[in-house]
């Protein structure tokens, strides 16, 4: 008898899994968000920033992101930098109304400091003032009510530790009913 339960248990749990694994937003959602940034690079570098999220189906979505990184400090030696990212997250774990993410895609930023560490970096080239690579994003998404949504993230970067990242953020559905 034990045996049968257990192979009922797994049975159980294995469904259970894959129903709850299949929802994050509805098809054809577009999310708008804001962000706050803790760089890895300096004790004194934050950033902040904006993204939109587009959900192609219930369990991929698209996000496009801006941010700024700047010294709380205010160093006369510290430039800040603007990033541009791309990049697309699967939903690895949904226990409802948490969802578990993880994605990759391009990062692009035009800081001045990865001339220095560019041999260093994993993946990672310069054109122009312009530098670009890859990273892998790890988010874990709280839906808060229908249309807004709260999230933690950490992005690693290939274009070095400097670049690597942790976000605290909100995303609002406007259409949401």
């Amino acid at each position: 008898m034990p045996q049968i339960m257990r192979r009922l248990f797994f049975l159980c749990c294995t469904f259970f899994t894959v129903y709850t694994s299949s929802a994050q937003y509805d098809p054809g959602v577009v999310n708008y968000g804001l962000v706050a940034i803790k760089n890895f690079g300096l004790d004194t570098e934050i950033g902040a920033g904006a993204r939109v999220e587009y959900a192609f189906n219930c369990y991929t979505t698209f996000i496009g992101e801006y941010n700024r990184s700047f010294d709380i400090d205010a160093n006369e030696d510290y430039e800040g930098y603007n990033e541009f990212a791309l990049g697309v997250n699967l939903i690895l774990f949904n226990w409802y109304p948490t969802t578990i993410t993880a994605g990759m895609g391009y990062i692009g930023n035009d800081s001045n400091f990865f001339e220095e560490i560019e041999d260093e970096a994993f993946l990672g080239f310069r054109t122009g003032n312009f530098n670009h690579g890859a990273q892998i994003k790890i988010r874990a998404l709280h839906q808060v009510s229908s249309p807004v949504h709260i999230f933690a993230e950490l992005n690693l970067k290939s274009l070095g530790r400097r670049y690597d990242t942790f976000l605290i953020g909100f995303s609002y559905d406007f259409n949401a009913r």
